[in-house]
């Protein structure tokens, strides 16, 4: 991915291989056909056909609402990758990391197109954070000039927000749930992945790894790629045998 054109509270390096593309929609189409819109739409998405449900929203904002392992980094990452693409200014903050920025940190966000916020949750009941928020969701309602996409495990109506301000403008937007993908789609992505790694993967190795491991996404995705380590580094195929060792088992 191309440098951000701003500075960040810290270097951001995101997944290569987490775009639009790998991305399996399931039951999740409405979603990401409207994040796919905006990302061809961006920076004037307000001059584009097939971006009325933003444009009717007193905040142009998108919220992604689900528990770990159903994607919501992953389309953050892909609207990232291709803003980066086209060279539109944007920025991706992951507020799992809140404790190592300065409070000025979403002071100037406002002016760019793209603003992606992951795990917003991580800021429920810290009030320095929730006014800061706040503060930026007034500003890119009062400007119209950037989309700000926020994912989270909590609805924006959910208490453990405690500033009721906050909570009233985290619902002006347009929220989506993302649902699991079912089993057949869990193996199609696992396969795929394997694949772009150069990965021979049996069915035999692929049926014992999802039955055997944790089954959300972040957690195979990472099992497959210590499983890529460990076949360069013992010069050998992919086997359920080296799947057993890898998982201790």
């Amino acid at each position: 991915m191309e440098p951000v054109a701003m500075q960040l509270p810290l270097p951001v390096s995101l997944p290569v291989d987490e775009t639009f593309d790998s991305f399996e929609a399931g039951s999740n189409a409405e979603s990401v056909t409207l994040l796919r819109q905006l990302a061809k739409a961006l920076p004037d998405w307000r001059q584009t056909d097939g971006m009325q449900t933003l444009a009717t929203q007193q905040l142009p904002m998108v919220t992604l609402v689900g528990s770990k392992g159903r994607g919501k980094s992953h389309l953050l990452y892909s609207l990232c990758h291709d803003m980066a693409a086209r060279n539109v200014p944007h920025v991706y903050l992951n507020l799992n990391d809140l404790a190592h920025w300065p409070d000025n940190a979403f002071e100037e966000l406002h002016a760019l197109p793209l603003i992606c916020l992951d795990n917003i949750h991580a800021l429920a009941g810290q009030r320095r954070w929730e006014l800061a928020l706040f503060d930026l969701l007034n500003r890119v309602a009062e400007t119209q000039r950037s989309v700000l996409v926020c994912t989270s495990q909590l609805g924006p109506s959910n208490p453990a927000f405690s500033l009721p301000d906050l909570r009233s403008r985290l619902s002006w937007g347009v929220t989506y749930q993302l649902h699991a993908i079912d089993d057949e789609q869990r193996q199609q992505v696992v396969r795929n992945r394997a694949r772009e790694r150069g990965l021979k993967l049996s069915e035999q190795a692929l049926q014992f790894l999802l039955h055997h491991s944790d089954r959300d996404m972040p957690s195979l995705i990472s099992l497959l790629d210590r499983l890529d380590t460990r076949s360069l580094q013992e010069q050998k195929k992919l086997s359920v045998a080296m799947v057993k060792r890898e998982l201790g088992l």
